[in-house]
Formats: C-alpha cells, sequence, structure tokens
C-alpha cells in the first residue's frame, strides 16, 4: 500500500487547543490524522451535485470554506465507501449514523450523522436492505463542519440516495428514479401535471429535469447581484413555470444579470412545487434548483429593449416589459412612464366603446404576433378621458401609452387598469379638440418677473436630465390637486398650467427660503396659484420636478404659514407636539456610501449600510443588511436632548418574503463616548409593505443619545436578511 501524507484540508479543518485535562471531546471526536501506513491519497473531486458528487476530500474543502458551525446553503451529494458504523438503520428512529471515506481503506473520514434512509424517508421495514462497512452510498443533505473539527449532515437534515448504486421510494431494490433525465428531461406541460395533481404547498418526493426556453426574467439586476439567485420563467409554448431562487449551472452562484437571458433554453434540476398563496396557484420548481444545461438562444421571438420611458425616448415593447418586470408583485410604477409601439390586436373587451370608454390591446415593434408585445389594460383615449367619440386605433396604428405601470401577480406587465392613456395616436395627441391632452406652448424666462410656466419647466428637465440644474428658477402653476401639509412640514402637489392638463410638474417636498418647515395642516386648495423657486431635474427620466435646494415662495399671493405661526390649520402652539432635530431622517442625503447623521462615533452603529431606490418618500432608503449570525443596528449620530417624553417613529420593510423582524429603540451615549444600555420597543413582525413602527421614552434629564433600529439575528422568529429603513421622525411630546 501506499505512504501518504494526510490531505491537507483535513489539517486546516482540525484545530487542535491544548488547555487542560477537563476539556470535553465533541459527541464524535476531532478529525484526527491517521498512520501514514495503507492510506490512499485521494484528491478533491466533484461539484456537490446530484450528476457530479463530491467525494470525501471535496466535501471537507468545501466545508473548510465555510467556517465552523456554519450550514451549507444548499443540498449537496457526496458519494463515500462506509468504514465504521455508529448506528445501522432501525424502525424506532428510522435514521442511522456512519463514516464513510474515499476508499474501503478509510483515509478521509466524513460522519454521515443521523441521515435518514431512501427516498428521503424514515427506515420502516427490517426486511429493507441494511448498511455495512465496504458499501458504496450516496448521500444528499445539508452538510456543516460541526465545531470546526468534525465535518458531517446536519441531523435529520440528509438521506442515502443510493447504496451500491441503487437506491428510490424507501424500500431498497429499485433503481432511483427522477421525473425525466438530464438528456431526456420532461416538458413544462408535462411538469404542470405532476404539480397540479399535488395538494396545495405540496411537493413532488422525485427531483425533476424540466426544459423550457426562458420567457421572463423577474429578478432586478441589483437583487441578482445581492442575492445570487433569479426568479424566471420557462415555457415549452403550451405553459409556464416559475423556477424560484434558481442557481446557475452546476448549483453555482449567479453573480450578475445578463448570464441568462429571454429566449435562452435551460434545463433545470430540482423539485416541482404548487406554491399558493391568498388563492393564487403559482407552478414552481422550488428553491434549491440549478441549471443543468444552458443553451444560448435566438430570443424565442423577443425583441431589444429599447427606451428609457420618458417622452423624448419612450419604452418599445421590450423596453416596457424589461422595466415592469424589475417591479414587485403587483406594485404600481411610482411615476407615469410612456410607451411607444404598434396595434397588434384588440383583447378580449374589444375596440373603444362609450359604455366603458377605455380598451385594452397590444403592441409591438412592428404591429405583428411575431415580435415581443406589450400588454395595455384598459386604457383611456387621447386627452386622458373616457372615449365619447373619434377615431378608433386599428392594427398596425402607432400609438404612444402614457400611465403607470403594474408588474400584474408578478407575471404580467401591463398598463395600470385606468391610470393610463393615449397620448398620440399616429402623431396626433388630441381628438379633434375633444381631449384638451395637447401640450401647452412653453412660456416664461424663469425669472422672479417672468416664471417658468409648467410647460416651459417640463422642457427646462427634459434639457437638464437626471442631474439636478445648477441655476434656479421661477415656476408658476395652479395645484392640481387639494393638499395638506402633513407633520413632514412640507409641501408636494403637482402642478399644472390649466386644469385637466396632462402635463404636470412636480412641487416636491418643498419648504420655506430658510428651510424652516411649513405650517403642519397648512391646506392649498386645488386650482390654488403656487410659486416656487430653485433647481429642477428630470427625475429617472420621467418625472419632471423641483430639486434639493427649491423653496415654497407663494400660494395665491401669499408667503405660506410656517411652523411655529399662529392660528389654524394644525400649528403646534398651545402644548402641542414639535419635531425634534433628526438630520438627514428621510435618508435623501448620503456621502461616501452613508446617509448623512446616521453614523455613530460609538459601538452603536454596527450594521453595513447601503443606499435603495426602493424609498417610502423620496428618492432613497437605506438598506440595513442582516447576518444570521449577529445582531446589527442602524444609529444615528449622536444628538443630545432635553429632559422630555419622545416619540421615535420609522417606516421598515423586509427585502424578502423571509421572516423578518425590526425594532426602534435608542441608547444613551457617555462623556467616555461609549454606548451604555439599550432601550428597545417590541420586535415588529415586517411585510414587503411599507410599515410605521415607533418607540416612545422619557429622559428624566438632558442626554445624548443615539436612536437605533435593530435588525436581529437569524432566530426561530427572524432570518437575519436585509431591511429598508426610510422616512425616521423624532417628536417631542
Amino acid at each position: 500500500m501506499k505512504r501518504i501524507a494526510y490531505y491537507l484540508t483535513v489539517l486546516a479543518l482540525a484545530v487542535f487547543t491544548f488547555t487542560s485535562c477537563e476539556d470535553v471531546p465533541s459527541p464524535f471526536g476531532q478529525i484526527v490524522a491517521p498512520k501514514t501506513d495503507d492510506v490512499v491519497v485521494v484528491e478533491p473531486s466533484g461539484t456537490g451535485t446530484q450528476a457530479d458528487p463530491f467525494n470525501v476530500a471535496g466535501v471537507i474543502e468545501y466545508l473548510g470554506g465555510l467556517g465552523a458551525d456554519v450550514p451549507s446553503p444548499n443540498e449537496v451529494y457526496i458519494v463515500g465507501y462506509i468504514t465504521s458504523i455508529t448506528e445501522t438503520f432501525g424502525t424506532q428512529y428510522g435514521n442511522a449514523t456512519f463514516e464513510i471515506s474515499d476508499s474501503q481503506e478509510g483515509g478521509n473520514k466524513f460522519l454521515c450523522y443521523r441521515v435518514l434512509y431512501l427516498g428521503n424517508q424514515k427506515y420502516s421495514d427490517p426486511s429493507a436492505t441494511n448498511i455495512k462497512e465496504g458499501d458504496k452510498v450516496v448521500i444528499c443533505g445539508k452538510v456543516v463542519n460541526y465545531k470546526g473539527n468534525t465535518p458531517e449532515t446536519q441531523a435529520n437534515g440528509a438521506y442515502v440516495y443510493s447504496i451500491n448504486g441503487t437506491g428510490g421510494g424507501g424500500g431498497g431494490g429499485t433503481t432511483t428514479t427522477t421525473l425525466g433525465t438530464k438528456d431526456a428531461p420532461i416538458t413544462v406541460t408535462k411538469a404542470l401535471e405532476y404539480i397540479a395533481a399535488l395538494e396545495d404547498n405540496g411537493t413532488t418526493k422525485e427531483d425533476a429535469y424540466v426544459t423550457g426556453k426562458i420567457t421572463k426574467i423577474k429578478t432586478s439586476d441589483a437583487n441578482i447581484a445581492q442575492y445570487k439567485n433569479i426568479d424566471y420563467v420557462i415555457s415549452d409554448g403550451k405553459g409556464e413555470l416559475t423556477v424560484f431562487r434558481g442557481k446557475n449551472l452546476d448549483n453555482t452562484d449567479f453573480t450578475a444579470a445578463g448570464q441568462i437571458n429571454v429566449g435562452d433554453e435551460v434545463v433545470v434540476f430540482g423539485k416541482l412545487t404548487k406554491y399558493v398563496k391568498d388563492g393564487n396557484v403559482t407552478p414552481e420548481v422550488a428553491q434549491g434548483n440549478y441549471i443543468v444545461k444552458l443553451t444560448k438562444g435566438g430570443g424565442g421571438g423577443t425583441g431589444e429593449a429599447k427606451g428609457t420611458g420618458t417622452l423624448a425616448d419612450p419604452y418599445n415593447a421590450a423596453g416596457a416589459n424589461a422595466y415592469i418586470s424589475s417591479l414587485a408583485a403587483d406594485t404600481e410604477s411610482p411615476n407615469e412612464i410612456y410607451i411607444k409601439g404598434k396595434l397588434v390586436k384588440y383583447a378580449n373587451n374589444g375596440e373603444f366603446n362609450t359604455q366603458y370608454g377605455n380598451a385594452s390591446f397590444y403592441l409591438s415593434d412592428d404591429g405583428t404576433e411575431s415580435g415581443e408585445q406589450f400588454y395595455v389594460f384598459r386604457t383611456f383615449y387621447l386627452g386622458n378621458v373616457k372615449y365619447e367619440s373619434g377615431e378608433t386605433p386599428k392594427a398596425k396604428d402607432e400609438i404612444i401609452i402614457c400611465g403607470k405601470v403594474v408588474n400584474y401577480k408578478g407575471n404580467t406587465p401591463e398598463t395600470a387598469a385606468n391610470k393610463s392613456y393615449i397620448y398620440s395616436l399616429n402623431g396626433k395627441t388630441s381628438a379633434g379638440g375633444g381631449g384638451g391632452g395637447e401640450s401647452g406652448a412653453a412660456k416664461g424666462t424663469g425669472t422672479e418677473a417672468d416664471p417658468f410656466n409648467v410647460a416651459a419647466a417640463i422642457a427646462k428637465c427634459q434639457e437638464v436630465g437626471t442631474t439636478a440644474s445648477t441655476e434656479k428658477y421661477y415656476i408658476k402653476g395652479i395645484a392640481d390637486a387639494d393638499y395638506t401639509v402633513t407633520s413632514y412640514k412640507n409641501v408636494e402637489v403637482d402642478i399644472v398650467d390649466a386644469a385637466g392638463s396632462s402635463d404636470k410638474f412636480k412641487v416636491f417636498r418643498v419648504k420655506d427660503k430658510d428651510g424652516k418647515g411649513i405650517k403642519e395642516g397648512y391646506k392649498i386648495a386645488k386650482g390654488a396659484t403656487i410659486i416656487v423657486y430653485g433647481p429642477v431635474v428630470n427625475y429617472k427620466g420621467n418625472t419632471p420636478e423641483t430639486a434639493t435646494g427649491a423653496y415654497l415662495v407663494s400660494v395665491n399671493g401669499q408667503a405660506p404659514e410656517l411652523d411655529g405661526e399662529g392660528g389654524g390649520g394644525g400649528g403646534t402652539s398651545g402644548g402641542g407636539s414639535s419635531a425634534s432635530s433628526l438630520t438627514n431622517g428621510d435618508f435623501e442625503t448620503w456621502a461616501n456610501g452613508l446617509p448623512t447623521g446616521w453614523k455613530s462615533a460609538s459601538t452603536a452603529s454596527s450594521a453595513t449600510l447601503a443606499q435603495s431606490t426602493d424609498a417610502h418618500g423620496g428618492s432613497y432608503s437605506c438598506l440595513v443588511k442582516g447576518d444570521e449570525g449577529q445582531n446589527k443596528r442602524l444609529a444615528s449620530q449622536e444628538i443630545t436632548l432635553a429632559a422630555g417624553t419622545y416619540v421615535f417613529s420609522v417606516w421598515i420593510k423586509a427585502t424578502t418574503s423571509d421572516v423578518a423582524q425590526a425594532r426602534p429603540g435608542y441608547v444613551p451615549i457617555g462623556a467616555d463616548g461609549k454606548a451604555g444600555s439599550y432601550a428597545y420597543g417590541d420586535y415588529a413582525n415586517l411585510s414587503t409593505s411599507w410599515q410605521q413602527f415607533s418607540y416612545e421614552f422619557t429622559l428624566d434629564a438632558e442626554k445624548t443619545v443615539c436612536l437605533v433600529v435593530m435588525n436581529p439575528k437569524k432566530s426561530n422568529y427572524s432570518s437575519g436578511k436585509d431591511i429598508l429603513v426610510d422616512d425616521a421622525t423624532l417628536t417631542k411630546k
């Protein structure tokens, strides 16, 4: 036999600490280097997939990269020979514990701890095949480097996939089966038949190989880079199947968008599941799946995404579908967008009619069904009015749509019902005087004596683009809706040149010229004349608005009532609440990758932060990254508060559907700059919708504090995942 040096990865894993004779060994002992006589050297091999399992050296190497007591994120496959048995399979517990090595002579050891039987079932038949030393087995399950010195399976988290090449549904003796094979996969239609036979939220016992063409990428580019997986849809031309949190080839991470694309043909390996929520059924390939074969394709009839969604550069059908697919399911776009195409055909409710005043139809780049199509759902007529009379669009007419859009049920990009309209039909923007939708003439020079009207302000925004102008302008228009100032003490209202105009300019969160807040409860009536002054920007290329530094000049010729002024309208005098100093509570200002005002000099700030465009209000929110092993905190800079009772309020949401929680609170900061004892409210359950949470606390004397939001580590009630925080306020009672 060969004499060898023991495999180096085992030595790296076996870190010995010599302390005293009172040391307590782990339940199954440390990995100990064997004698060098009669041991066969085996190099690490395998990728951990069913088609290419790890050998024992390979899984040890893999676990060495995870760290002590860190379970693998996915199931892996390991092949080896049984060299010692602690417990054979028995009917009492249904599992077994044994060691495997890369050869029958021993060597590297991997502990198969409390693994289930063939078919991922408990052992229940004493006459079924059992295990013995020398058997070659394939194990499937999650693995962990227990206490940093014992590579093993997680207890009851793995099973014997095969024994000496045979396996199956718990009885032994039959060949392990899958639904299809890598080279002869089942179709999407066949997969849907298997799923239809499942109970709600049921999953197939067998793994499946499913082939199809990618028709939709549902995960945004940012989330692909962050979470390393992709939700996408595959089709065989008859049915559609969602691939949930899929991994790339050979169970590797996705690292960026573009590694798979619409039109690519794939074979996906994983279990099938019938996901049911709120009565809606979504057939899926369950989490833990990965691609085993990828053929880059010719697009499957899809087109190249074009446009930015502005009037000057509308999306085409593919561009609109791509933008909307990045939105969360059933969430409307924050702004109106423009989409251009040619009419392919009307949908089920027919052409425009006077009964409903709207229509539903499909657009493509060339007006044919061969190209990618966009679904226009219940859109209004020219001028953003219900149809009463006029020309009805026909096949291959060129149309520009303006309106809000939605990713309906997460799988159908379309316009939001009755929230879009035909901006132009074959170049015409009105219905012969019946719509009032044509743009007004731009007027004004932007000076105090000659303010821009709304049309001129929009033109200036389109000129300066998505970066705020360096010059400041006066802009005048009329309020398009009633508006009441909230506790944020600013004004956010659309203005137009004339009632009913579709051209709008957004006055965005403006205060007084000195930065003083507008009085809470101050009312602006629809039709009121408004003048603002400041820089402008075409936000995200589709929303002309005021930029940071703008302020409200007048409403109906009068200066607005400011915070602290007497009189009606919801002022704060007479013992009411007053906002205390809280820098950058809306998380709109960032520098060097951090939100201004939200970095403590103490240990209160422990979380990694990132800027997010998924905002409750404004343009940005703060992403507080989670950690499954440690609690993480977002903390404000140190602020000094007088004695009194305060309410700290903040808007929070989860970034995934996994269970997530958070809680607001504060911590006093001592004269030495160190954090004291933290005080929190109760943990709040988060959803993927914004919710406001508050914590009330009382200071008996003036104190320096940091306001904090806790993102807890993984536990039986929390996932340690990322959360979003926005619009924080601190109010003194």
